[in-house]
């Protein structure tokens, strides 16, 4: 009996509270992600708010009970149209350059978003203070470009979540007071996994104190900067981030290198996978094709790149590789030119229902670029998998399973059509099967669902309004004081006026010693002069 009050306790007896939520419309998987969240508030009859701002409205479908708000801007930057508006930009065609690694992506992203934010506040200021004077229970914020649902989280002066798209970043790290050692944990876009050499430990410290420095002396000063000029006194972007009730992170608890947190982060990664569903038409009838020995190979590309930007050297590698394997059967993302030639065992098509396909019990492989919900979907469904990573942060999540014995990861300066057709190979071998299905079984294995546990919290602090007990001294510590600066200043000056003291007593004493060891020598030889003198005279 016992059991069923905790079970209603938990995830139950909750009244219907109002729920903001601001995700961050720069990239589609943001909203993607975020929806699942929204969509089990509304089942649960809570009434949810949807707000977004940008040159376009997502696309992200969302139950009919999400009210849903959509505040035009457009970038004045022509770049920045290129980049996120009309994805014509060099870098999208550059991704699949095996030299380039989307560089200062972050930081062009974070001031891009600055700058929405300030047109936001400019065109829709009576909407955003009208938004701003609504009472709600509980605000979810995208903690990446999204300075305007930080200020909404700020004014209404409520408890707030602070959701990371991704793995725990080292900023985020920062503002949540969670500890990261760059002694052993990599930072994001290093390329390391947590065993670490000198040299790595080094270039690993140094890229911790230059992202902190970017987040603080670049990013944060602007979105202040733009704060203050709409609501002169506002708390500071870092305040404001640091005084989050919950932090979320979209990985699973055991998907990262192991790392030490704090008790207001929550891992919520995973909170979108599901079992897989039948599939239909065409594409059901190639995968009921494929033989039962060989299954079929899945390559997605999620959002990030667009085969319509790969050259062709890329794409006839691909190619070459589904012809050097007849017997295999490739199901393709693809939304390219239409393709010459295509071989027989090559299905092609521009979205792919891909946690279906990774779910069917014919798919033996998938070929990743390294986006976090497509590795985490890969180990959800137990699906080994070969990482072609087109961006330093796809690099880092696929690390996450080649460093497991999982999969396999190609760098883009070493994809070759033998390369990739050794892969496809070598990821058949029991041992990557079976490191990967105990990845999947401790991954899966909780009472709960991500999904569950995400709303959970949610409706834990519209119940108790804050999570004072999770909250840690350090919030009320500068940086010198974190890392004990000042205590280790104070301690190194106490050694040194030892020292000097000691110094300075040894050396007084020893002149002391000297002068009492020489007396009475000097003394002898005095009255020994005297004696002398004393002769002299008498003659």
């Amino acid at each position: 009996m016992w059991v069923l009050a905790l079970v209603v306790a938990l995830f139950g007896g909750v009244e219907s509270a109002k729920v903001l939520i601001m995700p961050s419309t720069l990239y589609p998987m943001h909203g993607y992600t975020m929806k699942y969240l929204a969509d089990e508030l509304v089942r649960r009859k809570h009434d949810v708010t949807w707000v977004e701002y940008g040159p376009t409205q997502s696309k992200t479908s969302l139950l009919k009970g999400v009210k849903r708000i959509y505040w035009p801007v457009q970038f004045e930057d022509q770049t920045l149209n290129d980049i996120f508006v009309h994805k014509n930009h060099s870098s999208h065609s550059r991704i699949w350059d095996p030299n380039f690694d989307l560089p200062n992506e972050q930081t062009t992203a974070w001031l891009a978003s600055t700058r929405l934010c300030d047109k936001v506040l400019i065109k829709h200021k009576a909407k955003f203070d009208e938004l701003a004077k609504e009472r709600f229970d509980t605000v979810v914020v995208d903690d990446l470009y999204n300075p305007c649902g930080l200020l909404q989280a700020a004014l209404k002066k409520a408890v707030y979540i602070y959701w990371s798209l991704t793995s725990m970043r080292t900023e985020s790290a920062w503002a949540n007071q969670s500890p990261s050692p760059p002694s052993y944990l990599p930072v994001p876009g290093t390329k390391l996994t947590d065993e670490l050499t000198f040299f790595e430990r080094t270039f690993n410290l140094i890229s911790y104190l230059r992202q902190l420095y970017i987040h603080h002396h670049i990013v944060l000063p602007r979105i202040d900067a733009v704060f203050q000029k709409h609501y002169p006194g506002v708390e500071t972007a870092f305040d404001i981030e640091r005084n989050a009730s919950i932090n979320f992170v979209n990985n699973p608890p055991i998907f990262d290198f192991a790392r030490p947190y704090m008790p207001r982060v929550n891992f919520v990664g995973g909170l979108h996978c599901h079992n897989a569903t039948d599939l239909g038409g065409a594409l059901k009838d190639f995968v009921k094709a494929a033989n039962d020995k060989e299954g079929f190979v899945l390559i997605t590309s999620g959002f990030t790149a667009q085969w319509n930007k790969a050259s062709m050297r890329i794409k006839n590698i691909f190619l070459d590789t589904f012809r050097a394997l007849p017997n295999v059967q490739f199901v393709w993302q693809y939304n390219g030119k239409p393709i010459e030639n295509l071989p027989e065992n090559v299905f092609v098509q521009s979205w792919l229902p891909q946690q279906d396909l990774l779910g069917h019990p014919k798919c033996r492989t998938h070929i990743s670029h390294g986006g976090i919900n497509s590795v985490i979907e890969s180990v959800w469904h137990g699906v080994p998998t070969i990482g072609i990573p087109l961006t330093v942060a796809g690099h880092d999540n696929l690390l996450r399973i080649s460093a497991r014995k999982a999969g396999l990861l190609i760098p883009k300066t070493e994809l070759t059509n033998d390369k990739l057709v050794w892969a496809l190979s070598e990821i058949r071998k029991k041992t990557y099967k079976e490191e990967m299905l105990v990845f999947q079984d401790m991954l899966r294995d909780v009472p709960y669902t991500e999904l569950t546990h995400a709303a959970f919290w949610v409706e834990f602090i519209e119940r108790h309004q804050e999570v004072p007990h999770a909250r840690s001294g350090a919030d009320k510590l500068n940086v010198f004081q974190y890392f004990l600066v000042d205590v280790l200043l104070f301690l190194a000056s106490v050694v040194l006026l030892l020292f000097a003291t000691v110094y300075y007593v040894t050396k007084t004493a020893l002149r002391i010693l000297i002068l009492l060891v020489r007396y009475p020598f000097r003394r002898s030889k005095d009255s020994h002069l005297e004696k002398l003198n004393g002769k002299k005279k008498t003659n």
